[in-house]
C-alpha cells in the first residue's frame, strides 16, 4: 500500500545507483501517477569517490571528471530504462565548479521546486535510518526544510534492513507486478552491471555494492519502500 504522490515528484539520490536500488518501483509508480513530464531526478554527488576507482588498475590516473562521466553513463542509462525523461535529470555537479557533493545546491533545488509547483512530493535518502553518512546528510537537508514548513510533502528512501524501523502507517511500499515494468527495473539494474566499452559502461555501480544489487535482482517484485517519517 502507498499514499499517492502529489502532482509533481522530485527524487534526490545521493549517488548514481541509489535511485534504482531504493526507488526503482517508486519512480515507475510516480511516472504512472503524474506522467513522465512531472517526475524529476536530481543527483546530489558526483559519485567519483567510489572505491572501485581505487581498486582497479584500469581506472588508475583518470580525472575526477572522467570518473563522474563514467558513473553518469550508467545513471542515465538506468533512468532511461525506468522511463525518466533526460530533460528532467539534473546533475548538481555540472552546475558548479566545486567538486564533490552539493548539499547547498540540493537545498536550493528543493526550495525552487517547492516555489515552482503548488503540489510536489520531494524524496531524499533517509536522515536517520541509513548506514551511509552521506545518505543521512542528504536526508537531513530535506527533513530540516520539512520541519521548518518549507516542504509540504517529504518522503525518504529506506534500505531493506531499516524497513522495520519505519511505523507501518508511515511506510509506502511499491512493487512492480507486470512484465513490462519488471523489464524496466531489470534494465535499470543491468545498466549498473553491464560492461560495454563502446558505450563507456564498466559495471561500476554493481562492483561497488553488489550485495544491494543482488538483493533487488532476487526480489521478483523489485520492492521499494519510502518513509513519510
Amino acid at each position: 500500500m502507498h499514499k499517492n504522490f502529489k502532482d509533481h515528484v522530485v527524487f534526490y539520490p545521493q549517488h548514481q545507483d541509489d535511485e534504482t536500488l531504493w526507488g526503482a518501483s517508486a519512480i515507475i509508480e510516480a511516472i504512472k501517477e503524474c506522467g513522465a513530464d512531472n517526475v524529476y531526478i536530481v543527483l546530489v554527488s558526483d559519485g567519483s569517490g567510489v572505491n572501485v576507482f581505487n581498486q582497479l588498475e584500469q581506472f588508475k590516473g583518470i580525472s575526477r571528471k572522467e570518473k563522474e562521466i563514467l558513473r553518469n553513463n550508467e545513471f542515465k542509462a538506468a533512468l532511461s530504462s525506468l522511463g525518466v525523461k533526460n530533460s528532467n535529470i539534473r546533475i548538481l555537479a555540472d552546475e558548479t565548479e566545486k567538486t564533490g557533493t552539493h548539499y547547498d545546491l540540493m537545498e536550493k533545488a528543493i526550495l525552487d521546486f517547492e516555489n515552482k509547483f503548488s503540489s510536489v512530493t520531494q524524496v531524499s535518502q533517509h536522515y536517520q535510518y541509513d548506514n551511509h553518512p552521506m545518505h543521512r546528510k542528504n536526508g537531513i537537508v530535506l527533513k530540516r526544510l520539512s520541519d521548518e514548513g518549507k516542504v509540504k510533502d517529504a518522503r525518504y528512501f529506506v534500505k531493506p534492513a531499516y524497513v522495520k524501523d519505519i511505523p507501518e502507517d508511515k511506510r509506502d511500499t511499491y512493487t512492480v507486478n507486470n512484465e513490462e515494468d519488471k523489464v524496466k527495473v531489470k534494465g535499470a539494474l543491468d545498466a549498473y552491471k553491464t560492461k560495454n566499452e563502446k558505450e563507456q559502461l564498466y559495471g561500476i555501480g554493481y562492483m561497488s555494492t553488489h550485495k544491494y544489487f543482488d538483493h533487488l535482482y532476487n526480489d521478483p517484485q523489485y520492492t521499494s519502500v519510502l518513509s513519510r517519517y
